[in-house]
């Protein structure tokens, strides 16, 4: 359910954002928009299945933390 509702947001997004950058021809910020996009759905995917994610923040931590 949760999958299904996300990704009908996406879309929504996508219709509103797109068609004005194409018009516009601003490919490069269109390309920098997808990168973003793809980005921020792997991210919340991620946090809602609990997938597993490699964070570097935690192995600087652990490195600093021991004498």
């Amino acid at each position: 359910m949760f999958t299904a509702l996300f990704f009908m947001m996406v879309v929504f997004l996508l219709a509103l954002d797109v068609p004005g950058l194409l018009r516009q021809g601003l490919k490069k910020d269109l390309v920098i928009y997808a990168l973003f996009m793809l980005l921020a759905i792997y991210l919340s995917m991620v946090q809602f299945y609990h997938w597993p994610f490699f964070n570097p923040f935690l192995e600087l931590a652990a490195k600093i933390q021991t004498p």
